[in-house]
């Protein structure tokens, strides 16, 4: 009997000092929860700000295609019609030296 206070108080103090260390364990593990909780947050915003970069390039190239491809239709459009006339032009030549070739034939030869 003599021996159990000193027993119970050496458990004590032995369960005592596991918890502090344990204290101490868990409060380092939340300072690096902490600390990488901040970087999570810190990269996130950096990231945040790239992708709205990113969605106003895409938006702005989005229209530059855009009005590209309408310029460039418009061009072709003026390309065929060019072609179009170019070959009315053609044909309307070709009718002209088909006549002349025509006129020459019922003409009677000079000599």
């Amino acid at each position: 009997m003599a021996l159990a206070l000193p027993t119970i108080g050496l458990l004590f103090w032995l369960y005592s000092q596991w918890q502090d260390t344990r204290l101490v364990t868990m409060q380092g593990q939340i300072a690096e929860a902490q600390q990488s909780a901040s970087e999570a947050s810190s990269k996130v915003s950096k990231v945040s700000d790239r992708l709205h970069i990113v969605e106003t390039k895409q938006t702005q190239n989005a229209a530059s295609s855009q009005k590209f491809q309408s310029a460039t239709l418009t061009r072709l459009d003026r390309v065929q019609d060019s072609i179009v006339g170019l070959s009315n032009a053609v044909a309307a030549l070709t009718a002209t030296l088909q006549g002349v070739v025509e006129e020459r034939k019922a003409r009677p030869p000079f000599g």
